[in-house]
């Protein structure tokens, strides 16, 4: 029988999230993010990749215990690693998030059935947007990010004036997603998140005409 996952408010994630980079880091978080030096790191667990897992069971990671070992393996499409790298270090880190996030659901996981069958659990869909939103803390965290995005943005509005916050967001977007390795769309969620709310500084910014985040 799988048990009830645990209920996380968004504060508690971000809070974990930054508990567990400190514990891997320490105080000296490097961007990018080394999320697969994050797995190996982790006890009795480890990272590899399974052929045609995306192709043949429709989904791109998962964690599995070998029944024989007791270790578990967070196993990512192989595709997915060769050709998808933003995509793939977010696969990896979303199921960093299953594994800080909901250790006793996965418990029984062995097989990609196993997996599937997990996924038709009531309360899936809420420990998939907590394990995203613990991806995102972990590959993109706070901190880090309001620093770059400070820094950056009084050479966006130089260049753009104070006519155009979309551009400026937009460009803001697409330079800190090649500098933490993550998707423009992901990071463009990322700036709008609690508690950084950089989109909000941005244009408040911009309105009030400072070359500096409010």
């Amino acid at each position: 029988m799988i048990p009830e996952p645990p209920t996380y408010d968004i504060p508690e994630i971000e809070r974990l999230a930054r508990e567990f980079l400190g514990q891997h880091f320490g105080s000296d978080i490097i961007v990018p993010v080394d999320v697969d030096l994050l797995v190996e790191q982790l006890d009795g667990v480890d990272l590899d990749y399974w052929p045609g897992l995306r192709a043949n069971h429709g989904i791109e990671g998962m964690i599995a215990r070998d029944p024989g070992t007791g270790r578990l393996f967070v196993f990512i499409d192989d595709k997915l690693a060769d050709t998808q790298p933003t995509r793939y270090r977010m696969t990896v880190a979303e199921e960093l998030g299953h594994l800080s996030l909901h250790p006793k659901m996965i418990e029984g996981v062995q097989t990609p059935a196993d997996f599937k069958q997990l996924q038709q659990h009531y309360r899936w869909k809420q420990m998939e947007r907590n394990a995203k939103r613990f991806a995102a803390a972990i590959l993109m965290p706070g901190e880090a990010l309001t620093v770059q995005a400070e820094r950056l943005y009084p050479r966006l509005v130089k260049v753009a004036g104070y006519g155009n916050a979309p551009a400026i967001l937009g460009q803001l977007a697409v330079t800190l997603a090649k500098k933490f390795e993550v998707s423009t769309q992901t990071m463009e969620y990322r700036l709008d998140e609690w508690p950084m709310r950089i989109k909000k500084r941005v244009e408040e910014s911009v309105r009030d005409r400072v070359d500096f985040l409010a």
